[in-house]
């Protein structure tokens, strides 16, 4: 806003003084550089057109001061600082990468606890779980334990001692190992009904 005042106690050494508003209010302190261009001669009481401007120290100045008769265009209106948009844009940028992080952290979340739930099973888990279904069959199956202890249990002790009572050379050995008072190992060398059943064959 451009106002009106009358120069006052004007030292030309020193390039200072103060200009009495023409409309009520406080004296504006005014310098040589408060002038857009200094005219060649200033004496008190001279008209000065000026703007206001509040300094570093919360003190008023007079700025873009001319003298009345100076020909310049008008001083352009000074514009009342701004709230700059750069803080917005920079807390907009900031909420901005919150928002994608959270909805990443989310979704890894959301991923992890799905696996989770329902695990991907692999080629290689399922012919481990084969395999070891495959062991726990045998261990269940009713022809466990070998077949070679099944010739052994399927004889049983009925009172025979003679080799003409045995069926096989597997039953004589049998009898022989676990029966008692049996006549079939006659030398005695361990090896029953050799006539009969366990002796060695000749071509």
């Amino acid at each position: 806003m451009l106002h009106q005042g009358k120069l006052r106690d004007w030292d030309p050494a020193l390039g200072t003084g103060f200009l009495q508003q023409d409309k009520a209010g406080p004296d504006i302190r005014i310098s040589s550089a408060g002038f857009r261009k200094k005219p060649d001669q200033l004496k008190n009481g001279d008209q000065i057109f000026f703007q206001i401007e509040i300094d570093s120290e919360g003190k008023t100045k007079a700025v873009s001061a001319y003298k009345a008769g100076q020909h310049f265009a008008p001083a352009p209106e000074l514009k009342k600082p701004a709230l700059s948009t750069l803080p917005f844009q920079q807390l907009f940028s900031v909420v901005l990468v919150l928002s994608v992080l959270i909805w990443l952290g989310y979704q890894s979340v959301h991923l992890f606890s799905a696996q989770t739930e329902f695990p991907v099973h692999t080629g290689m888990d399922q012919v481990e779980t084969e395999e070891l279904q495959h062991a726990t069959a045998l261990l269940d199956s009713p022809v466990w334990p070998p077949i070679q202890n099944q010739h052994a249990e399927q004889f049983q002790c009925e009172g025979k001692q003679h080799c003409s009572e045995m069926l096989s050379c597997d039953e004589a050995k049998f009898y022989l190992k676990n029966c008692p008072d049996v006549l079939i190992d006659g030398d005695n060398n361990g090896i029953p009904c050799e006539r009969q059943h366990c002796g060695h064959r000749r071509f």
